[in-house]
């Protein structure tokens, strides 16, 4: 491959390696990955894996072969409502991801190889479109890290003393607030929206980092803007720790003092579970429950939070004892 037309990241210790002539999908992936480039230093010291993704333009209108039959139908995410369905070949161990009418992601996970067909539609004075990496990358990255035991988990995750905690919560329940809060107060940021699951070899859980832009609140339009936190704010950072705790935001106004409480084994197990992301859309299913049935056995809390002026880290002391 020449170096001008692809693109490599390293998620959870997984080389992706991106195929594509379109500058816009470059330009995506700098963006979304830029502390994933392989040419960061890294922790990751195993035996390197690397899964190819090609990525296909044509005009042609797009078609499944024959052989196949859709198992699940969804959506892509909350941002894009564009439905999507998980079809397995009846004769290969292979498997296709219709998304809307335009694109096709064909995985081969023998191979290590994932082909994305799109189809370019011509409009008014010759131009073309194609559909936009960012719409499926997140659904592209997931499917192919569970290939591995690699497994995406909706959390904000800060680490500390080499031990990595993450915070479970619905949009608005507070995860870019305490990833800022305890950033500034020394911990390591690992993102404050996603991150990944698994389970090593000596049996422990170990959570690794998408180090993502942070979205932040803004008070004056109400809306969230995207920052580089680890520039921007100076944040420390690292790729990849043990899980340390499991903890579930839930704000509360009843008072303006946050309270942890302890959660039993069932809640963290929900709670993750609930967290994990297109469940029905990634391989091994019984490997991600057993990863967080293990990962339920490890300190679990409810952090009622209350408001952020009145935060104080301290209270995540029993958390932390470690």
């Amino acid at each position: 491959m020449d170096h001008k037309d692809y693109f490599e990241i390293v998620i959870a210790g997984i080389t992706i390696r991106f195929q594509t002539n379109h500058q816009s999908d470059i330009d995506c992936l700098e963006g979304l990955f830029s502390y994933h480039k392989t040419t960061n230093n890294m922790p990751y010291e195993e035996e390197k894996i690397v899964h190819n993704v090609i990525i296909n333009s044509s005009s042609k209108q797009l078609e499944l072969p024959k052989d196949t039959v859709s198992v699940w139908e969804g959506f892509v995410s909350t941002e894009y409502s564009i439905s999507m369905v998980w079809h397995n070949s009846m004769i290969a161990n292979e498997n296709f991801i219709t998304v809307g009418k335009d694109i096709i992601i064909h995985h081969i996970p023998a191979s290590r190889l994932t082909t994305c067909y799109l189809q370019e539609k011509r409009r008014r004075l010759g131009k073309s479109h194609r559909p936009l990496l960012n719409i499926y990358i997140f659904l592209l990255t997931h499917n192919i890290l569970s290939m591995y035991g690699k497994y995406s988990i909706h959390s904000a995750c800060m680490a500390k003393n080499g031990y990595a905690y993450l915070f479970l919560g619905k949009s608005g329940e507070g995860k870019s607030t305490i990833s800022t809060l305890l950033g500034t107060s020394g911990f390591e940021y690992m993102g404050d929206d996603l991150a990944f699951i698994s389970q090593n070899k000596d049996g422990e859980i170990m959570i690794d980092a998408f180090l993502s832009k942070m979205k932040q609140q803004n008070e004056k339009s109400n809306t969230k803007n995207a920052i580089d936190a680890i520039k921007e704010k100076h944040f420390k950072y690292t790729y990849q720790s043990k899980l340390g705790a499991v903890i579930k935001l839930q704000r509360t106004h009843a008072s303006d003092k946050s309270v942890l409480i302890p959660a039993t084994q069932t809640e963290s197990f929900v709670g993750l579970i609930h967290s994990g992301n297109n469940i029905k859309m990634q391989y091994h299913p019984q490997l991600w429950l057993d990863i967080c049935e293990q990962a339920s056995l490890l300190p679990s809390f409810t952090l009622m939070f209350a408001d952020k002026a009145s935060f104080n880290p301290d209270i995540l002391h029993n958390a932390l004892n470690k």
